[in-house]
C-alpha cells in the first residue's frame, strides 16, 4: 500500500497566523504509519531532500524541509499519528540482568522505569497513559506483555503497575515528545535537566533507510538497557541485518549529540523515556517587584532557590513534602508602573509531594477513558487530555477545582477580549474621577508613585479616556482575536500623533493601568497542589484566539551571570521607549531555570540555567519590535544568550561556531564533537538529505 502523501499542500505551524499559511505550497507531505514506512521514504532518492516535523508547536524553522515534509503526527488530527506505546522492546528486549535488577522493590522506588513510545506521541497523552493502573494481564491475545505484567509474571512483583509520571515537563503538552526533546524543550526544575535527559534510546532512521538504535549507557540500567541479540531478533528482519546498527558507547558521544540535532540526523522513529513513580506538585506563587529581588537570582543559596515549603501561618499540603524546592519561574510585566520606575513580577516555586489518594488535577486534565483504542493516535482516546482549558484550583478549598473557569481562559476559547478587565479600569477611573480625586483604587495607586495627587491635572483627559474605552467595550466583536481586540485599545491610548501632552499622558497612563489590572489577575498570589502534570501543562487546549498569529524567542544564560539581569532590563527599557512611540508588546517575559543537560548542543550549557522566554501577539504593534529586539540584544556576543532551537532563532553559523565551538579549533569543542557524530551517521556526507536550509545557516553541518 502506498504512503498516505499530499502533494502541494499548504504547510503551517500552530502559531501562525491563520489567515495566511506560512507555507503556501509545498511539493510533498507525507505521513508514515510505521518504521517500515519510514524506512522506505529514507531510501527513495526520488523524494529529494527530507525533514520530519512534530506538531507543528515550534516557532523555528527547524522542521522546514527543503523538498519533502515527513509528519509524525498530523498537526490537523486527520491522518493516523505515530502514537503507540510500544512493548516489543520495553520489556521484551531489556536486558536479563537488568530486569532481574529492577524486581527489587527498592531499586523501582528510586530509579523508575523505562517507557517506550513512538515519536508522534504528544506529551499530553504520554503522561495520561502513564498515569494509568496497568491491569496485569499476564496472558494477553497477542502474547505481548506490558512491563507490569511481565515482572508479575516472571519475577512476581507488581511493582511496576503504575501510575508513572514524567521526571520533568514544559508549561504546555501539546507537542510531540520528540519535537520537545530534540530541540531542547525544558521545563522550570532546577535541580534536574530539561526533557532531553530522560531519554534512555533513540531509534532513528538516517539518510539512506539505514536505521539505528542508539542507547545511553546509564548506571541506573546498568549493565544495559538493551539485549543486542533480543533487538537484533526484532529489528533485523525488517530491513536486513546489515541494515541495521546498535550504537551503544562508553562515553555516550553519538548519544549525545543525536538526542538533540534538530532534525539532522535523521528521522526518529521511536524512543525510550525514563519514568519515575507519579507525584504530586504543591505550587505558590507570589506577586513582587522586579527591582526589588533581581539581585537574589544571582545567588544560589538565596530564598529563590532554597525557599521552605511550610511557612508559619501559610498553607499546609495535605500530603508530605518530598524534597527541597525543585522549581523557579519569574513572570516579569515589561510594562511599567510606579511612574516607569517599578515592573510587577510573578514569582512561582514548586516542591514536590506524596501523591493523594485522589490527586487534584487527575480527572480534570486526563479525566476517563472515552475510547480503548483510537486508531488515530494510535492509542486510548481520554475525555480531558488534550481538550481542557488549564486546571484552576479552587482559591477556598486548594484541593478542589473552580467550578467556574478562568475568565482568561474563556476569553481565549471564544475570541473575545477580557472585557471585565477594562471594565475594572473603568470602574476605578470613573471613582477617580467623579470624586475630583479622592478615591483612589488600589490599581491606580500601583501605576503612579504618589499616589492619585499627581493625576489630577489629567482629570479632564481621562473623561475623554473613559468615553473611549465604554466605546470599544460597546463595539467588541467576538470574533476578533485577543491581538487584534488589544491593538484597537492600543491605537486609542498611546496614539503618538494625539496633539494634547495631556490627553497622551492620560492615554499612557490608563494603557499601564490596564495591563497592571490583567497582570494581578494572572500572577497574583496563590496556593495549590495537584497532581504533577496538572501543575506542569498550563495550556488551554481550547484556546483559538490568544496563541494564534505570535511569535517567541527564548534565550539561555548562566542564571548566575550579571549579563542575565542586564537582558531582561534592557527589554523592560525598550517597552519604555516603545509605549511613548505609540507601540506596546503585549505580553511579558518568563524566566525558568533548570539544570543542565548533557546533550552535546543543548541550550542548559551552566549547572544553573536560566531561560528568558519573550513572546509576543503580533497584531499588536510594538510586540514584533520587542521579539526582534531580543533576537538581536541575545546574539550580541556581549549578552552572550543562546537562543531555543525550537523557537524563533536567527542565529548564524558564525554565532553557533562561538556559543558550541572551541575559538582555536573548529573541529574541537563541543560542535566539533557533534559533527563528528554527523559524520558517522551521514556516512561522511555522502547521505545528506536531512540538511535544510535552517542547518546550513546555523552550521549544523560537516
Amino acid at each position: 500500500m502506498p504512503i498516505d502523501t499530499a502533494i502541494n499542500a499548504n504547510w503551517t505551524r500552530k502559531h501562525d497566523d491563520p489567515r495566511e499559511p506560512l507555507l503556501a505550497s509545498v511539493p510533498r507531505t507525507m505521513y508514515p504509519k510505521s518504521l517500515e514506512e519510514l524506512i522506505a521514504i529514507c531510501q527513495d532518492e526520488s523524494l529529494g531532500a527530507l525533514k520530519a516535523a512534530g506538531s507543528h508547536w515550534a516557532l523555528s524553522h527547524g522542521a522546514i524541509s527543503d523538498e519533502t515534509f515527513i509528519e509524525t503526527h498530523d498537526p490537523h488530527s486527520i491522518r493516523r499519528a505515530m502514537g503507540r506505546t510500544l512493548k516489543e522492546v520495553v520489556p521484551h528486549c531489556l536486558h536479563p540482568e537488568l530486569l532481574k535488577r529492577m524486581a527489587d522493590a527498592d531499586r523501582r522506588r528510586h530509579n523508575g522505569a523505562p517507557v517506550h513510545v513512538e515519536a508522534g506521541k504528544r506529551v499530553y497523552q504520554l503522561y495520561a497513559e502513564l498515569d494509568q493502573i496497568d491491569p496485569l494481564n499476564t496472558s494477553p491475545k497477542d502474547g505481548v506483555l506490558t512491563l507490569g505484567a511481565y515482572m508479575l509474571k516472571h519475577h512476581n512483583t507488581t511493582a511496576f503497575k503504575g501510575p508513572w509520571g514524567m521526571v520533568t515537563a514544559g508549561n504546555a503538552g501539546g507537542q510531540t515528545i520528540v519535537g520537545a526533546f530534540s530541540t531542547g524543550t525544558h521545563g522550570g526544575d532546577f535541580t534536574v535537566g530539561p526533557i532531553t535527559d530522560s531519554v534512555l534510546a533513540i531509534h532513528l532512521v538516517a539518510d539512506g533507510g539505514k536505521h539505528y538504535w542508539i542507547e545511553k549507557v546509564d548506571e541506573r540500567y546498568s549493565p544495559q538497557l538493551t539485549d543486542d541479540e533480543l533487538l537484533r531478533a526484532l529489528y533485523d528482519p525488517i530491513a536486513g541485518h546489515e541494515n541495521f546498527e546498535i550504537i551503544r558507547e562508553a562515553d555516550n558521544t553519538i548519544f549525545n549529540a543525536a538526542v538533540v540535532s534538530v532534525g539532522r540526523f535523521g528521522v526518529i522513529y521511536s524512543v525510550v523515556l525514563h519514568a519515575v513513580p507519579q507525584y504530586a506538585r504543591y505550587e505558590r506563587r507570589r506577586l513582587h517587584v522586579w527591582q526589588d529581588f533581581k539581585h537574589q537570582i544571582l545567588d544560589p543559596e538565596s530564598p529563590l532557590y532554597r525557599d521552605t515549603a511550610i511557612v508559619p501561618g501559610g498553607y499546609v499540603p495535605s500530603e508530605d513534602v518530598v524534597g527541597p524546592q525543585r522549581f523557579l519561574q519569574i513572570a516579569v510585566s515589561l510594562t511599567p508602573h510606579a511612574n516607569f520606575n517599578r515592573n510587577l513580577a510573578g514569582v512561582t516555586k514548586q516542591w514536590a509531594m506524596k501523591l493523594q489518594s485522589d490527586p487534584p488535577g487527575r480527572a480534570e486534565r486526563v479525566g476517563s477513558v472515552a475510547t480503548t483504542f483510537d486508531d488515530r493516535i494510535q492509542g486510548p482516546r481520554f475525555s480531558n487530555a488534550g481538550r481542557a482549558h488549564s486546571y484552576r484550583h479552587d482559591p477556598d478549598n486548594p484541593l478542589q477545582a473552580e467550578d467556574d473557569t478562568d475568565p482568561i481562559a474563556l476569553a481565549c476559547s471564544n475570541g473575545s477580549f477580557l472585557a471585565g478587565v477594562i471594565e475594572a479600569a473603568i470602574a476605578e477611573l470613573e471613582d477617580f474621577v467623579e470624586s475630583n480625586g479622592a478615591v483612589v483604587g488600589a490599581s491606580i495607586a500601583g501605576v503612579v508613585a504618589l499616589g492619585g495627587a499627581g493625576l489630577l491635572a489629567l482629570i479632564p483627559a481621562l473623561v475623554a479616556i473613559l468615553l473611549i474605552l465604554k466605546a470599544l467595550l460597546e463595539a467588541f466583536d467576538a470574533d476578533d482575536r485577543f491581538g487584534e481586540h488589544m491593538e484597537k485599545i492600543k491605537n486609542e491610548l498611546l496614539d503618538p500623533n494625539e496633539p494634547d501632552p495631556l490627553k497622551r499622558a492620560a492615554g499612557l497612563f490608563t494603557w499601564q493601568l490596564i495591563v497592571l489590572i490583567a497582570f494581578r489577575g494572572q500572577q497574583g498570589d496563590r496556593d495549590y497542589e495537584a497532581i504533577n502534570y496538572a501543575v506542569l501543562d498550563q495550556k488551554d487546549y481550547r484556546n483559538i484566539s490568544c496563541e494564534v498569529n505570535v511569535d517567541s524567542v527564548e534565550v539561555f544564560f548562566n542564571a548566575l551571570d550579571h549579563r542575565l539581569l542586564t537582558f531582561v532590563d534592557a527589554l523592560i527599557a525598550y517597552e519604555i521607549m516603545q509605549e511613548f512611540q505609540g507601540k506596546a508588546c503585549v505580553g511579558y517575559a518568563s524566566l525558568r531555570f533548570m539544570g543542565s543537560t548533557e546533550a552535546t548542543i543543548g541550550m542548559q550549557r551552566h549547572g544553573l540555567t536560566c531561560a528568558v522566554e519573550v513572546a509576543c501577539l503580533k497584531d499588536v504593534s510594538g510586540g514584533q519590535e520587542m521579539v526582534d529586539y531580543a533576537v538581536r540584544l541575545a546574539l550580541n556576543p556581549n549578552i552572550g544568550g543562546i537562543l531555543h532551537w525550537g523557537q524563533r532563532n536567527d542565529a548564524t553559523a558564525a554565532d553557533i561556531q562561538r556559543l558550541f565551538g572551541d575559538a582555536s579549533d573548529p573541529r574541537n569543542g563541543d560542535l566539533g564533537a557533534w559533527r563528528r557524530a554527523l559524520d558517522v551517521l551521514t556516512a561522511s556526507g555522502t547521505h545528506n538529505r536531512f540538511s535544510s536550509d535552517f542547518t546550513r545557516r546555523t552550521g549544523l553541518e560537516l
